[in-house]
């Protein structure tokens, strides 16, 4: 059967090779480098334009124009349109790598054509595949306003708005070199683009080393990382059926997200816990993936601001089967609900191990952390705003969403 294929796939280049098409030659080679391409249904890329280009090609950042792609001005140093049959001829090349490039009607093709392979009069047959995008976030020292993400080998690339985000759509999935010029730094990163898939690439050389991981701004709670694709709504849940919270945990977290009030800007989580003693509702948030913990190892601090009355605890967790499943807890009391009370948590202020509740301590989960935690013990009524991170950078948490 292998056999057979072979045959089949010699013939069909062999095919390709009796129609000419033009192209800049620069050494005239004895053999042409011949290329199939076909879409994902199987059938022949005809007549649709191909572009080869250096692979360290970029655009000119004074040339940026985001209508101009898809045209036909578009800078290539050979251009093609592949036969009835899919086929184009490359008779050589100028450089020793370039790339090939075709998106047509929502599918592309992105490959590395080698000048050696052209000059032995090697084949190659490719298939185009749906295209996927590019998105994500330039951290921008404070001088500047913008940055330039640039895709290697392609006409492609972005301005980033005035925060650092960016999104390149139309991309052939491949995994791209990718050229960020910040300022006047350059910096080089890479980023896998799959079919039919937002790929995020976040460039962090200039990032905080903060990270605000809730301020219920949005109204339903979710992780405010969204430019990593964090967005996990929160929770609310007890630990006994003879917990009663208001609003009720059945109820969707946004009936919890209000106005901070007693002069706090802005929205805060809130809900009211009646209870017997040793038993306790808690409000929750996956901040990290079983699969993907988060390394906190270097927090220096995690601050946040509460109101109300009553008892309660904060958490850091690792949830999951493949995790501790441990915690480590800092209690509190509050005694009024007029005052808004920030609160500076550092690892020497969680409570020593004592596998109570699964309180493991700080330095059995500190690089395995999931999930945050704020309890309400007993009788407790509880505000809770804004929770910053400090000594961890935004980068900790690239891959959590899987």
């Amino acid at each position: 059967m292998k056999k057979w294929f072979l045959l089949f796939a010699v013939f069909a280049f062999w095919a390709c090779s009796d129609d000419e098409v033009a192209g800049i030659s620069t050494v005239e080679t004895e053999n042409a480098f011949l290329i199939r391409v076909v879409r994902g249904d199987s059938l022949p890329a005809s007549n649709v334009v191909a572009r080869l280009r250096p692979m360290d090609f970029v655009r000119d950042v004074n040339s940026f124009d985001e209508k101009a792609f898809g045209s036909t001005e578009m800078n290539a140093f050979v251009e093609y349109v592949t036969d009835s049959l899919g086929c184009i001829r490359v008779d050589s090349l100028s450089v020793e790598e370039a790339s090939l490039e075709i998106i047509d009607e929502g599918e592309g093709l992105f490959a590395k054509i080698l000048a050696k392979d052209v000059k032995v009069g090697d084949t190659a047959s490719f298939v185009m595949e749906k295209t996927g995008a590019l998105r994500g976030k330039i951290y921008l020292p404070d001088s500047v306003d913008f940055a330039w993400v640039q895709v290697y080998g392609t006409e492609r690339m972005a301005k980033t708005d005035a925060e650092g985000f960016y999104e390149i759509d139309s991309l052939a999935p491949y995994e791209y070199n990718v050229r960020v010029v910040v300022g006047d730094s350059v910096i080089e990163n890479s980023a896998v683009v799959e079919s039919e898939e937002s790929t995020r690439s976040n460039v962090y050389a200039f990032e905080p080393d903060s990270v605000k991981v809730l301020d219920f701004e949005s109204g339903n709670a979710e992780f405010v990382l969204e430019e990593l694709g964090l967005n996990a709504e929160g929770y609310l849940a007890v630990t006994n059926t003879d917990v009663v919270t208001v609003p009720a945990v059945d109820e969707p977290i946004s009936e919890s997200i209000e106005d901070a009030g007693a002069g706090r800007e802005g929205k805060a989580i809130h809900w009211k816990s009646t209870g017997d003693i040793g038993i306790w509702s808690f409000f929750g948030i996956w901040i990290c993936s079983e699969k993907h913990t988060c390394d906190l190892t270097e927090l220096d601090s995690i601050v946040y601001y509460v109101r109300g009355s009553g008892k309660y605890f904060f958490a850091l967790e690792a949830l999951g089967k493949s995790n501790i499943e441990g915690k480590a807890v800092f209690d509190d009391s509050l005694e009024t609900s007029d005052e808004w009370k920030r609160v500076c948590v550092k690892p020497s202020d969680f409570v020593e191990p004592d596998s109570d509740w699964g309180n493991f301590g700080w330095d059995a989960v500190k690089n395995s952390i999931t999930t945050i935690t704020y309890g309400a013990l007993d009788e407790s009524e509880i505000w809770i705003d804004d929770v910053t991170l400090y000594g961890i950078k935004p980068s900790a948490f690239v891959g959590v969403e899987d």
